[in-house]
């Protein structure tokens, strides 16, 4: 625990020199700092309204978790309950602690950004990533120090679960919210501004646009980085439970290398990272916007690699390899599924130039288009990781033989344990590429209000269109970590409930006997759960339409703060004397003040819908009701997101493909606008926050197995 810690620190501090580095280069002239300080006081006022919300209802679920132990004396009674509350607490702040650390460093190197384009588009995306950078290392790092911590004092994965529901509702809120809040302010700035009136995206006399600035950073900086957070949390809790379980079987008591094994391997990430960011910071040039960050990928991953084979070799000693191979398989999975972003959604991409063609007959195809090739883009991402299960899992048995395990199935699922702890090793400069997207689109935004020079301008046009990649790229990749581990997380859910049932609450002091009775307990609960069950077959129908109706809700958010949006600069258009021409200048504020309203009225519905859905099937129906709604939820949650990614990101693009070709204004290039006011809810909104559903949905089903156990119903 003491690497795990240091190595965490190491991470946390490193993040703050990014951000003191950042602060070294100039924000340039008045007129860029005028609009940078607007975003910047946004975007700040924002996050402090809405963690106020997000706080209230956290306390009462804090106080649920805590009477639903209370009243069960038997599954740990009230000093438990307060161990996993205060775990939940601590999981809800440290997830809007490393929302806000992204949140910080993207305001701080937007500005910063857009003025060092005025000497070429290497230093300004220099700058761009090492404000990506911050928040990359600042969010693992978070996550690492708050496992350790919690692990160095309960000795109990159980009580961590508390920490991984309360990141994952945090993140639930931060990203839906941030994704209600920059959609209604980007459509209501695009169908007026470019499609109505005819002017430029990000034109100063557009009344949306400081708010669409904004919500860039609150969405897709603060939002992916408590996202990303829970991602690395949760996975890691579930790495841990299960490796528990393995060495619980192996030993007869709990081998502490084990638990802590993926705590060692994001140990290892926070190293491999600083490689990457190092390399892709220090490279002088490149033809393509993307090599920079495409290299320092590659690089991040071969450290890892390596760093993973000895950590891989020391714990589990002369029968390491299949572990290792599998940790190699998710690494691999991991990196594919990132660069089918290229495949679907860059500027180079057929289907973009196709999207881009068939918007010269008007916004219906263009939006057909982007619906096609976003329901096409799931055959890849999902074979995958049904290739990467398959091969891990086959690893794990192979391990199982040769270490002398008896449960050859508990063998295969440590090794997808191992293959998800290895997708999850570059995490840190996976989002050091998410976080470079937001920060180029705001540059460019801070550019063309400032009214920056054409050549200026010009340089920051293609790092806009590389953000949507990247930004794409991340997206997809936490949602194929969500489906690889979906077997882990399961059969982590099935552990908690055997140990509960068994009656054993404290796992630091386990007997060998506790141990076999453990196990015949598990074995009993997996053959309970049979597709004839109505129990089973209720859960999971209703699993598989939470996504839907939550994408529903999300959608129907964006739609009704988009109308509030558009009336309002309507509004101002028409009665603001001298707008148009440059004479007078919008009330940002009001449409500032719409989003914000609009985001954190309206994210609390479907939050709380996901939230209180699965708590009132356990009570009904019980714990397999809950175990099938998890899965129901996954398998439907899959497809939907990777349909809103890459179908909303391609559509995106193939607007900036149009622009590129010099067709701005034409009748094909209003069509594509209209198509990505479309798209955008899709890969902003709805689709970001599903694989932080399931992941909500696992953690919450952890800690609320007491309420699940005595159910009132029996089918």
């Amino acid at each position: 625990m003491i690497l795990t810690t240091a190595l965490g620190a190491l991470g946390a501090l490193t993040a703050i020199a990014f951000v003191l580095l950042v602060n070294r280069y100039p924000k340039g002239p008045e007129a860029f700092v005028s609009v940078w300080a607007a975003i910047r006081e946004g975007s700040r006022a924002y996050l402090r309204r809405q963690y106020k919300t997000i706080y209230v209802i956290a306390a009462f679920i804090f106080l649920l978790i805590v009477g639903s132990f209370g009243a069960f004396p038997a599954m740990g009674g009230l000093s438990y309950g307060l161990s996993i509350g205060g775990s939940f607490i601590f999981g809800v702040t440290f997830s809007l602690i490393a929302a806000s650390i992204a949140m910080d460093s993207a305001t701080r190197a937007n500005v910063r950004t857009a003025y060092a384009a005025s000497k070429d588009s290497v230093s300004s995306l220099r700058v761009a990533t090492l404000g990506g950078a911050a928040l990359g290392l600042a969010v693992i790092a978070m996550s690492l120090l708050g496992l350790s911590i919690l692990y160095t004092v309960f000795r109990d994965p159980g009580v961590l679960a508390g920490f991984g529901f309360g990141a994952s509702l945090a993140a639930l809120f931060a990203q839906l919210g941030g994704g209600i809040y920059t959609k209604s302010a980007d459509i209501g700035a695009d169908l007026v501004g470019k499609v109505e009136v005819g002017i430029p995206e990000d034109d100063p006399r557009n009344p949306a646009v400081i708010a669409d600035q904004v919500g860039d950073n609150v969405g897709d900086e603060a939002g992916r980085g408590a996202d990303l957070f829970e991602s690395v949390t949760a996975e890691n809790l579930g790495g841990m439970i299960i490796a528990l379980m393995v060495s619980i079987v192996l030993f007869q008591r709990i081998n502490e290398d084990y638990v802590v094994m993926p705590l060692l391997v994001r140990a290892v990430g926070v190293v491999a990272t600083l490689a990457g960011v190092g390399w892709a910071v220090f490279q002088r040039g490149f033809r393509d916007a993307i090599e920079p960050l495409r290299n320092g990928l590659i690089v991040t991953s071969l450290v890892a690699a390596v760093l993973m084979y000895l950590i891989s070799s020391t714990i589990f000693g002369d029968d390491f390899l299949p572990l290792y191979v599998s940790m190699i398989v998710g690494l691999i999975a991991g990196i594919l599924i990132m660069f089918y972003s290229e495949i679907y959604t860059s500027l180079k991409s057929r289907y973009v130039g196709s999207i881009a063609s068939n918007s010269e007959s008007g916004p219906a195809l263009t939006v057909v288009s982007g619906l096609a090739v976003g329901m096409i883009s799931t055959a890849l991402p999902v074979i995958t990781v049904v290739i990467a299960i398959v091969v891990s899992y086959l690893l794990g048995i192979e391990w199982a033989r040769a270490a002398g395990l008896p449960d050859l199935f508990l063998g295969g699922v440590f090794g997808t344990t191992m293959a998800t702890m290895g997708m999850l090793s570059t995490a840190g400069f996976v989002l050091t590429m998410d976080g470079v997207g937001p920060i180029v689109d705001n540059a460019g935004g801070i550019a063309e209000m400032a009214n920056a020079p054409k050549e200026t301008r010009d340089r920051l046009e293609p790092l806009d269109a590389l953000g949507n990649t990247t930004k794409a790229l991340t997206k997809s990749y936490a949602m194929g970590s969500a489906a690889l581990a979906a077997l882990l997380l399961f059969q982590a859910f099935l552990l908690e409930v055997g140990r509960y049932l068994a009656g054993i609450i404290e796992l630091s002091h386990l007997t060998p006997e506790q141990s076999q009775m453990l196990l015949v307990q598990i074995e009993q609960l997996s053959n309970q759960l049979q597709l004839n069950s109505p129990t089973v077959l209720i859960g999971l129908f209703i699993g598989a339409m939470i996504p839907f109706l939550f994408s529903g809700y999300a959608v129907n958010a964006v739609a009704t703060g988009a109308f509030q949006m558009v009336e309002e600069v309507r509004r101002q258009f028409r009665t603001i004397p001298g707008l148009l021409n440059g004479a007078a200048r919008p009330e940002y504020g009001r449409c500032v003040d719409i989003s914000t309203r609009t985001a954190l009225k309206l994210m609390v519905t479907p939050t709380l819908v996901v939230t209180l859905a699965p708590i009132l099937v356990g009570v009904l129906l019980g714990w397999s009701a809950v175990g099938a709604l998890v899965i129901g939820a996954t398998i439907s949650a899959i497809p939907l997101a990777i349909v809103g990614f890459y179908g909303g990101a391609a559509m995106d693009n193939a607007k900036k493909y149009l622009e590129i070709e010099g067709r701005k204004g034409s009748e094909a290039h209003k069509a594509a606008v209209v198509g990505d006011t479309v798209g955008d809810p899709m890969k902003d909104t709805y689709a970001p926050s599903l694989h932080i559903l399931i992941k909500l949905l696992n953690t919450l089903s952890l800690v609320f197995i007491p309420l699940f156990i005595y159910s009132l119903l029996t089918l």
